[in-house]
Formats: structure tokens, sequence, C-alpha cells
């Protein structure tokens, strides 16, 4: 494998009993959270690190407390081309993810231009943009934290999220203005 070490990877095997089906829906919200791919029937896969196998360690404890069993075992890539096909997996997911961030965000520009046509320049407006700009803010933060590999479509939601914190201050520097503000608050935190 290009004389590198293979990887080594985490891989996560339960099974729940079928009902509750809100436990098996909680267990697959958890892995999904942290970028787990789900590898085949009822086995996950993550990078070995640390945090994955505290993390996973959790999952297995949960899926015992919900009556369920879980394994957790460590291999290791077994050639080039299969870790290519799993990191190609991992990205396609963050892609996903990335890909409707930058959906958001373009909709949140369209808000604050359709705002900034209006004149709509108050302080509920600007309280708006910003809550949605925080959400947006950490759901991006989110997906970051679960992209091992870098996928591609990280540069593009953050392209997207930089535009729209350049409308947003724009945004509010108007609300500032029309609101009698010679600068912006937030400046001086």
């Amino acid at each position: 494998m290009n004389g590198e070490a293979p990887r080594q990877w985490l891989l996560l095997i339960y099974r729940l009993p079928a009902e509750p089906s809100r436990m098996r829906t909680y267990i697959w919200r958890q892995l999904k959270a942290l970028g787990s791919l789900y590898f085949q029937q009822a086995v996950w896969i993550l990078p070995n690190t640390e945090h994955v196998a505290e993390e996973f360690g959790r999952i297995v404890a949960k899926v015992e407390e919900f009556g369920g069993e879980a394994s957790l075992l460590t291999t290791v890539s077994p050639s080039q081309a299969w870790e290519e096909r799993v990191v190609s997996g991992f990205n396609e997911a963050r892609n996903e993810e990335y890909a409707e961030i930058a959906e958001s965000e373009e909709r949140f520009e369209d808000e604050i231009r359709r705002e900034t046509r209006k004149e709509k320049f108050t302080f509920a407006e600007l309280e708006e943009g910003e809550a949605e700009w925080e959400r947006l803010k950490r759901w991006h933060e989110r997906v970051r934290e679960r992209d091992f590999f870098h996928a591609p479509g990280l540069k593009e939601a953050e392209a997207r999220l930089g535009e729209g914190e350049r409308l947003l201050e724009e945004f509010a520097q108007r609300v500032y203005e029309r609101q009698g503000v010679e600068d912006n608050p937030k400046d001086k935190e």
C-alpha cells in the first residue's frame, strides 16, 4: 500500500430487538452524527482514533442497555483499492451534507437579499438573520468534525458561508445606520 502502513479501522457490529423501533433509530442517529459509514448489514465503520473508540464504546453500552448485542473490532485496510472505496464512501456522505449546507446557505442569502430590496432594516430581521447564520455555522462545524478525509464539497460550502457572512454583515450595517447606531456593536465586543 504505497509503502505506508495500512490504515486502521473500527468496525461496530450490533443487533437490537425489533421493538421498540425508537432504540434502533437512536443508535442509527448516534452513528450518523459520528460520521460512521454503513459498511454492510449491521456493520458500521470509522477510522480508528481514540475519540472514535470512546464514542463507539458509548454506543456499545447503549446497545447493551437496550437489550441488544454489540461487537467492536479493529481491522486494517486489506488493499489500496479497498481503502480508496471506503474513503470514497465517507467523502460521498460528507459531500451530500456539504451540498445541503450550501443549499441552505443559498436560501439564507436569498432571504437577506429580499429583505435588503424591501429595505426592511429592522432589529427583528437582523436578529432572525443572525440566528439562522449561527445555525448554519453550527451545522457546518458538526459536518467538518466528521469529515475525516476532507471531502471535496467542503470548499464550496465554505465559499457559500463566506458569501453569507459578508451579506449578513452588510445587512447589519444597514440596520445600524437605519437605527441611528454609528458603529457595529459587535466590533466593540
